[in-house]
C-alpha cells in the first residue's frame, strides 16, 4: 500500500497501542454463506443505475474504514506482508461484493448478508487486536531465548515448559521476524475466526483464543520459569539465623576465635536441617496418628503456586524421570496421595531443600561436601566407611548426580577440582 494511501493513522494508532502492550509486559462459515448470497446473472449495469450516487458513497465510506484498519497492521511484517494483504483484499472483496447487493436490493437474504458482512468485519476486529500483542509477544520470547543461552534452560525469566505450545511460539516470531520465516505462515478463516497456520511444521495459532489468553493474569499465554531464590534464602534463614539477621548455632557452629568464624555443619545437622526445611510431619485424623508425610513447610505455598513449572522446569530429568506433573493434585486424605506424595511431593520437598542449602552455604564449611576420610563420621554411620560411602552415593544420586560425574569423582586425584553438575547447576567439588 502506498504512503499516500489514508491508512497512515490507522497505522499509527496500532503502532501506539503495541509499543504500549510492550511497555506493560504484556460456527459462522462466512465464505459458504457468502457463496449463497448473490444471485446468478446479475446485469452489473442495471446495479449502477439504482441509486448510484447513494450506492457509491455507502461503499466507499465503508471500504475506507476496513482499509484504514487493514493498513494499520499488515505493514510490520515483511515477508509475510504479501500473503496477510491478498488474505484480507480477498475479505475486503467479498465485503463490497455482498455490500453491492444489499444497497441494490439483489441480496436473497438481507438478513444472512448483514450478518456476513458483521462477521468479516470481525475477522478484521480480531486480527487488528491481535497485532500489538503478537508484536509485545515476540520481543517478550526474545527476552526470555537470551536469558536461557546466557543462563541455560530452566533459569528464572526463561520460558517455561507450562506456558504456550513451541510450535505457536514459533508462528509469533516468524511473522514478527519477517523475511523467509514469515512467508512460511498462512492465513486462513474458519469457524468466525482467524487461524495462522505454519507450513513448515503444521501448528496453529487461533487469533481469537489468542487474544483471549494473552491478557489473562492469572494463567498468562506466555509463562516464565519462577526466580525462587528469596523464597529459598528466607527459608534458610528462618532456621539459621536470629530476628538481627545474625547466625545461630542450631544447624552450625562456629570454628575458630574472632568476630566472624567460620562456621561449620556436620552431616547429621544438614540431615536436620533439611528435614526441617521439608516442614513437619502431618497428623492424620483417621487414624489419630503423626503421618509420614511432610507438609511442606516453607516450601508449600511455593510449590502451590509453581509445581509444575518446578517439576518440569528446574528439576533435573533424573529426578523427574521424564514425566510430567499431574493435572490434578489429590489432596492429604485422598487415596490417591500416597503415590502422589511418594511420586513428586517427597521428591521436589528434598529437590527444594538441597538446593536451598547449597545455595545458601558458600561461608558454610559442610561435611557432606568434604571427603569422608577426613572427618569424623556421624554417629549413626560409625558401623565403618563402608555405609557413609553408601549414603554418599545415594545423596549424589538424590540431587541429580550422573553416573559420568560421578566416575569423574572416582578417577580424580586427591587435590584435583572437578566439574559436576548438582543440582541443574555446574559446581566445583575438590576431592580431598
Amino acid at each position: 500500500m502506498s504512503q499516500q494511501d489514508p491508512m497512515l493513522a490507522s497505522v499509527m494508532a496500532s503502532a501506539k497501542e503495541r509499543d504500549a502492550l510492550i511497555a506493560s509486559n504484556t460456527k459462522d462459515n462466512t465464505s459458504a454463506n457468502i457463496g449463497a448470497l448473490i444471485q446468478g446473472g446479475v446485469n452489473l449495469l442495471t446495479q449502477k443505475k439504482r441509486g448510484l450516487k447513494d450506492f457509491n458513497k455507502s461503499v466507499l465510506k465503508e471500504e475506507q474504514k476496513i482499509y484504514d484498519k487493514v493498513g494499520g497492521f499488515s505493514s510490520e511484517y515483511e515477508g509475510f506482508n504479501a500473503k496477510s494483504e491478498t488474505f484480507f483484499d480477498g475479505l475486503i472483496g467479498k465485503y463490497n461484493e455482498i455490500k453491492t447487493h444489499l444497497d441494490s436490493g439483489t441480496m436473497k437474504d438481507a438478513s444472512l448478508g448483514k450478518k456476513d458482512l458483521a462477521n468479516i468485519k470481525n475477522l478484521i476486529d480480531q486480527y487488528g487486536s491481535a497485532i500489538p500483542k503478537v508484536l509485545a509477544s515476540a520481543d517478550a520470547i526474545t527476552d526470555a531465548a537470551n536469558i536461557a543461552s546466557k543462563d541455560g534452560m530452566g533459569a528464572p525469566g526463561t520460558l517455561s515448559v507450562t506456558g504456550a505450545p513451541p510450535g505457536q511460539l514459533a508462528i509469533i516470531k516468524k511473522i514478527s521476524s519477517g523475511g523467509p520465516a514469515g512467508e512460511e505462515i498462512d492465513l486462513r478463516h474458519e469457524g468466525g475466526t482467524i487461524v495462522l497456520y505454519d507450513t513448515v511444521t503444521g501448528a496453529e495459532l487461533n487469533i481469537r483464543e489468542f487474544n483471549k489468553v494473552v491478557t489473562d493474569k492469572k494463567n498468562p499465554y506466555i509463562k516464565y520459569v519462577p526466580n525462587l531464590t528469596k523464597g529459598m534464602t528466607n527459608a534458610f534463614d528462618s532456621f539459621n539465623k536470629n530476628s538481627e539477621g545474625n547466625m545461630i548455632d542450631t544447624f552450625t557452629q562456629p570454628k575458630g576465635d574472632g568476630p566472624n568464624p567460620i562456621r561449620t555443619m556436620s552431616v547429621g545437622k544438614e540431615t536436620e536441617l533439611k528435614e526441617a526445611l521439608m516442614g513437619s510431619k502431618r497428623f492424620d485424623y483417621t487414624t489419630n496418628k503423626v503421618s509420614n508425610y511432610r507438609d511442606g513447610g516453607g516450601y508449600k505455598e511455593m510449590i502451590n503456586q509453581y509445581g509444575e513449572s518446578i517439576w518440569e522446569d528446574m528439576m533435573p530429568d533424573g529426578l523427574t524421570n521424564d514425566t510430567a506433573w499431574p493435572e490434578v493434585v489429590p489432596m492429604f486424605g485422598d487415596p490417591k496421595y500416597d503415590t502422589f506424595y511418594t511420586k513428586y511431593y517427597e521428591p521436589m520437598l528434598d529437590y527444594l531443600a538441597t538446593t536451598t542449602i547449597n545455595n545458601n552455604t558458600q561461608d558454610i564449611q559442610r561435611e557432606s561436601q568434604t571427603n569422608p576420610e577426613e572427618r569424623k563420621a556421624p554417629k549413626e554411620e560409625k558401623a565403618g566407611i563402608e555405609k557413609y560411602n553408601a549414603k554418599l552415593d545415594e545423596y549424589f544420586s538424590r540431587v541429580g548426580l550422573s553416573d559420568e560425574d560421578q566416575e569423574k569423582m572416582k578417577i580424580a586425584e586427591k587435590g584435583d577440582v572437578v566439574e559436576v553438575i548438582l543440582n541443574g547447576k555446574l559446581t566445583k567439588i575438590r576431592k580431598k
